[in-house]
């Protein structure tokens, strides 16, 4: 009788083994990774203006000290450059150029002509639009030579 028992414990036994041993380990579930891209690619466009004035005095030789304003309002960077210093030649004409990342603005201005042995002053507008709000180096050249360079705040 005992080794009935005890048989009959031992199948029991490897019964429940036999059904825990069958039973599916649960889905592990893979954590979602989220990939940001810290040197997002998508380009911004930046459209810009130029315009400027002749020259405001009859052609002659002599220094002038350009006066430069900067504002920034609806995401656009103003720049006004008063009296600058430029070839009198009838055919020059002014074009400009700029670079920008994420701490600088650099801004190039260009002249056309050197014909004439005279220079004059002009006024020149220039904007520049999708400028997010921040602290920027802002450099502006003139025929790769620097006539302005600081710190300014768009806000």
């Amino acid at each position: 009788m005992k080794n009935s028992i005890l048989i009959s414990l031992l199948v029991a036994a490897m019964g429940v083994m036999a059904f825990v041993g069958c039973e599916k380990p649960e889905p592990i579930e893979e954590p979602q990774i989220v990939v940001i891209n810290p040197q997002d690619t998508t380009p911004v466009t930046h459209n810009t203006t130029l315009s400027y004035t002749g020259c405001h005095s009859n052609q002659s030789k002599g220094d002038y000290d350009p006066i430069i304003s900067i504002s920034y309002e609806n995401n656009t960077l103003l720049l006004t450059i008063e009296n600058l210093r430029v070839n009198c030649a009838d055919d020059n004409v002014i074009s400009a150029d700029w670079e920008f990342d994420n701490q600088t603005i650099k801004v190039n201005l260009h002249e056309s002509s050197y014909s004439a042995n005279c220079i004059c002053p002009i006024d020149v507008n220039y904007s520049i639009d999708n400028i997010n709000t921040g602290i920027y180096e802002l450099i502006i050249t003139k025929n790769s030579l620097t006539i302005y360079q600081e710190e300014i705040t768009c806000e």
